[in-house]
């Protein structure tokens, strides 16, 4: 009775996923009669319906440009010694299981060291680094740096560069947790001398906490497994996430300095490192995507410090764009392209907003039902997809969460033009 109950139920999860990729293409159908119907408002203005054309084609893209990235296969003979990396302040909940991970790593103990700084923490991280060490210390070797003034995570990444005395260095944020075959599946990309960057796949630890986790669960899954994955088809991630991504040592000597003394508008760079760090990677060399390479990262639970976790996150993006700008023309011809229409619509996306939502209200008396409906179809087209990979979730309650914050955040680029040279970290 139960084998037949469970080949029933696998038939029904079958049907299930059917159905949802069905509703998928059918919002993608609709997004496009959207597109087509609604041009006459945006008011014969030739600027705005770019800007329509522009977002569609580049949504659809980054799900075109996924489906055709492939993982490469991993290869035993190849084995490269590896360094973690993890700075941390003020983690005593979350940094004792974060190093603990690393015993369980599917990889050669033999290959594998620990580095964890304590950046100035006034509760008890260095005293957990300290148990830890103890704890695992006998079979993988562990330094812990202890500062006692904070000097930025910055600065702690790169005291773990310098101090690594292995090929491979792989950063994990102090309250990050990585899967045992993660560390294999980062590796086995730098078989190949041109790449400089990989970054793991990193998914919400907190999922379940309340709506705004189960937003930001969303936001992850669909960063990684179709925007990392379509800029990884090219070679050119952007961004390797400070959460779980591995360099090759070699080349970051080659910067390290530079890249810690970095400087923007004669304010100290105190935040977005990597970010700026793949930037300094893929001026020469590839950053890529592994989706099997796992982690988990603890996100923020609350409005107020989502919203601060947010600006520094765009700030950061302005700072590093602006400078990516001047040398992604240089790069794969598509890779370019792409890179700069996402710019475009990155900047762009306020103007629209203030004229669909606010401007164009004030002057017809309307309500900007348009605007807020594609906006809306857009995300539902994306948490659908989040549907079809993960299984049953409450996924359409985070898509209407996530179509909520976006709208309510639009102000927040703007603002972090006006705020670019604040170095003030905020706080998680």
């Amino acid at each position: 009775m139960a084998k037949i109950f469970n080949k029933i139920k696998k038939r029904l999860a079958v049907f299930s996923d059917f159905g949802f990729w069905f509703l998928f293409f059918v919002v993608l159908y609709l997004i496009l009669l959207f597109k087509i119907s609604t041009t006459s408002f945006v008011g014969g203005v030739t600027f705005f319906k770019f800007y329509s054309i522009l977002i569609f084609i580049y949504i659809i893209s980054r799900f075109f440009l996924a489906y055709f990235h492939r993982s490469i296969k991993h290869d035993e003979g190849y084995q490269p010694s590896i360094t973690f990396v993890v700075p941390a302040k003020n983690e005593e909940d979350n940094v004792a299981e974060t190093i603990r991970r690393f015993l369980h790593a599917d990889y050669p103990k033999e290959k594998i060291e620990i580095i964890a700084i304590n950046d100035g923490s006034t509760d008890s991280t260095y005293a957990e680094m300290l148990k830890i060490k103890k704890e695992i210390g006998q079979e993988i070797p562990v330094t812990v740096v202890n500062w006692k003034v904070n000097r930025g995570k910055r600065a702690g990444m790169a005291e773990g560069v310098r101090r690594a005395n292995h090929e491979i260095v792989i950063f994990i944020d102090s309250d990050s947790f990585i899967a045992p075959d993660c560390v294999k599946h980062l590796v086995k990309y730098f078989s190949n001398p041109r790449v400089g960057a990989v970054s793991g796949h990193t998914d919400v630890f907190n999922r379940d906490t309340n709506l705004l986790t189960q937003m930001q669960a969303t936001r992850y899954f669909i960063a990684f497994s179709v925007y990392k994955a379509a800029e990884s088809v090219f070679g050119n991630v952007t961004c390797c996430p400070g959460c779980c991504s591995a360099y090759r040592r070699e080349y970051l000597l080659e910067f390290i300095d530079v890249w810690l003394n970095q400087r923007f508008l004669g304010s100290e760079c105190t935040f977005g490192d990597d970010r700026s760090l793949t930037n300094f990677i893929i001026r020469k060399y590839e950053a890529v995507y592994s989706p099997e390479a796992k982690a988990h990262t603890v996100v923020p639970d609350t409005l107020g410090k989502y919203i601060k976790q947010q600006q520094r996150w765009k700030k950061s993006w302005i700072r590093e764009t602006l400078i990516a700008s001047a040398f992604m023309w240089r790069k794969n011809f598509f890779a370019a392209l792409s890179y700069y229409s996402y710019v475009i619509l990155a900047l762009s996306a306020p103007i629209v907003f203030i004229r669909a939502v606010i401007w164009h209200p004030y002057l017809t008396g309307s309500i900007p039902l348009a605007y807020l409906a594609g906006l809306f179809l857009m995300l539902l087209l994306h948490g659908i997809y989040y549907r079809t990979q993960v299984g049953p979730r409450a996924w359409f309650l985070s898509v209407m969460t996530f179509w909520f914050y976006t709208v309510m955040l639009m102000w927040q680029l703007p603002w972090a033009m006006i705020t670019i040279r604040d170095s003030r970290w905020g706080t998680r």
